[in-house]
């Protein structure tokens, strides 16, 4: 009976840039799916607070005026995000 030694199989290592590479593009694109989601449920809260009926008490169509002034603070930088996401993908699809 012959000895004989089981095939071993090749393995390459993987370098760390690789996979820092693959798990930041995982991450951007989780991120601009977040930001994205979040811009729009702030965009459908702005449209509620400001289709306040004309009848409404007038203190109340104040605070909601203020309150969606104050909305404008947390959709501007997430529009502006969005609008970079669009250009950057429109720049890997033609490029």
């Amino acid at each position: 009976m012959v000895w004989r030694e089981r095939p071993r199989h090749l393995t390459l290592p993987i370098p760390s840039t690789t996979v820092t590479t693959v798990a930041m593009l995982t991450s951007g694109a989780s991120l601009g799916i977040l930001a994205t989601l979040l811009l729009i449920s702030l965009l459908g809260a702005k449209e509620v607070v400001t289709a306040d009926p004309i009848d409404a008490v007038n203190a109340k169509r104040i605070s909601a005026f203020s309150f969606s002034k104050n909305l404008n603070i947390a959709i501007l930088p997430l529009l502006f995000t969005f609008v970079l996401i669009v250009a950057f993908k429109i720049i890997e699809v033609t490029a």
